[in-house]
């Protein structure tokens, strides 16, 4: 008895799914009532297709994972305020420059233990919540001798520089962090003047002309050499005017805050510098400090997609089981987690896999993350995540990109760049399991959906199109046919494990 993964039926079951999370309840931000409204319709959803369903409560603390940035804009002003009152005499100088070049070394260590770790570093500064997790259980017909774990997380987040500057977000974050950068060796060099008494004069000539340069070099960076595909993955190709305009007026500004500063100080000192540098970054400041909104994304590729391809995986065991399809699982336990407060720094997989790791490693367990899946061109399958540094299973790897090659559908074993965050690919690894990450988000899209109100359901289309239908740009993506070569694949992992 033949059964059709990609029909008319699934395709219309993963929209719908998509559908009536947006329209029922809305965004989702991590901890909140509306990321546990959608768990709740998940988890009926999922009663309907799996033996078990049930929730899982975590606690974590949501504020604390981009709630660093506000901490390092408060920090470098103050680091910066402090640092005026070494143009005194020596021992002043000393000391007023040792504590801002501190300030200086532990916004740095923030960052990286912040960002680069995903750790929640500056805990006692944020209140703990409540998050849940979703787990739906299908049973084999047999006795259960390995398991798959198929996933994707609820929640949503609205980061509101990328909503409002979109292809800016990349020129204030680069800014920034040259920025931090120049403020650590104006402090270093103002101490070291303290105790040697050394005429700083070249030092200050070069900090006051990469202060000017800057803005101008990230301007010309951003709106000529980084659009092209071998600068950030293409992500800044497709710039828009009013991005470019915005990059512009912050380059105005700069020049009119430098041109002031020296008009009025033709005898500058590095405290003139400092100065120039945190009113020049003012934007930035603002840009950092409210980079995340209290409110969220509709989230529709990110990652309602992943929801739904994991619920129809279950619907279609379920169709095999009812219709008696032989392809139904013989020794191969199905779990579908959807998880929350992913978007918190990948808390709902993680405080998954701790609480079961042990337990479900007494057999062989592996576990596939789907994120923002719109590609209908090309998936990516990560081995390893750059920015957390978290290395994937290349054996999983390596079985889903055969099961690709024999169902003609492109993908490809990457590494996740840079600026790409972390997926619970990783929160899985860090917990105990074996894990990996599907991923098919363009990158041409990326600042134009991600993270904003954009990504909402116009950009899944209604009607299912041919598989050769790719889309012409960020609004028209064939998400449909995306979503449903990542569910083929899901289901020929499933027979492949359950093969062995």
């Amino acid at each position: 008895m033949s059964y059709t993964i990609d029909s008319d039926e699934n395709s219309d079951y993963m929209y719908n799914i998509i559908a009536g999370i947006i329209n029922e309840i809305g965004p989702r931000p991590p901890c909140s009532e509306n990321e546990r409204k959608a768990s709740k319709w998940i988890q009926k959803e999922l009663e309907k297709f799996c033996e078990n369903v049930v929730i899982e409560d975590f606690f974590c603390r949501p504020g604390a994972f981009l709630g660093f940035l506000k901490v390092v804009v408060l920090l470098t002003i103050i680091s910066t305020i402090i640092f005026l009152f070494s143009s005194y005499n020596s021992i002043f100088k000393m000391f007023f420059s040792a504590i801002p070049l501190g300030i200086m070394v532990f916004i740095f260590y923030i960052i990286y233990k912040s960002f680069l770790h995903y750790e929640e570093f500056l805990t006692p500064l944020f209140k703990k919540k409540r998050s849940q997790n979703v787990v739906g259980t299908i049973k084999p017909s047999g006795v259960v001798k390995k398991r798959i774990i198929f996933l994707g997380h609820i929640d949503s987040t609205l980061f509101n520089v990328m909503h409002y500057t979109k292809h800016g977000y990349g020129y204030y974050i680069v800014k920034g962090i040259a920025s931090l950068l120049f403020f650590l060796l104006i402090f270093s060099f103002q101490l070291i003047n303290g105790i040697i008494q050394h005429n700083l004069e070249v030092f200050l000539i070069v900090m006051n002309s990469l202060v000017i340069i800057l803005p101008v070099f990230l301007a010309i960076f951003f709106l000529v050499i980084a659009r092209t595909e071998k600068i950030f993955f293409g992500v800044f190709k497709t710039m828009t005017i009013s991005s470019a305009l915005i990059i512009l007026a912050d380059v105005f500004y700069s020049f009119i805050i430098i041109s002031i500063a020296f008009l009025f100080n033709q005898q500058s000192t590095l405290i003139d510098t400092a100065l120039i540098l945190l009113l020049i970054n003012i934007p930035s400041c603002i840009c950092m400090y409210f980079f995340q909104s209290k409110n969220a994304s509709p989230g529709a590729i990110d990652n309602l997609t992943a929801v739904a391809i994991c619920n129809c995986i279950a619907k279609i065991l379920h169709d095999w089981k009812i219709q008696e399809i032989p392809l139904f699982p013989k020794n191969t336990e199905i779990n579908i987690l959807i998880c929350g407060s992913e978007e918190a720094g990948l808390k709902g997989s993680q405080a998954f896999a701790e609480r079961h790791a042990e337990e479900y490693n007494k057999i062989n367990t592996t576990c596939i993350n789907f994120e923002s899946i719109n590609n209908s061109r090309n998936l990516n399958i990560y081995s390893k995540e750059t920015t957390t540094g978290t290395i994937l299973d290349e054996e999983i790897n390596k079985d889903l990109l055969k099961i690709s090659e024999d169902l003609k559908i492109k993908s490809q074993i990457t590494v996740m760049p840079p600026y790409g965050g972390g997926t619970d690919g990783a929160g899985l690894v860090r917990g105990g399991l074996r894990a990996t990450t599907i991923e098919g988000f363009i990158r041409d899209d990326y600042l134009f959906s991600y993270h904003s109100k954009r990504d909402c359901l116009d950009l899944i289309n209604k009607e299912r199109r041919p598989g050769t239908d790719y889309g012409t740009n960020w609004k028209n993506r064939n998400v449909r046919c995306a979503m449903e070569n990542a569910l083929k694949i899901a289901i020929g992992y499933i027979k492949l494990v359950d093969g062995r």
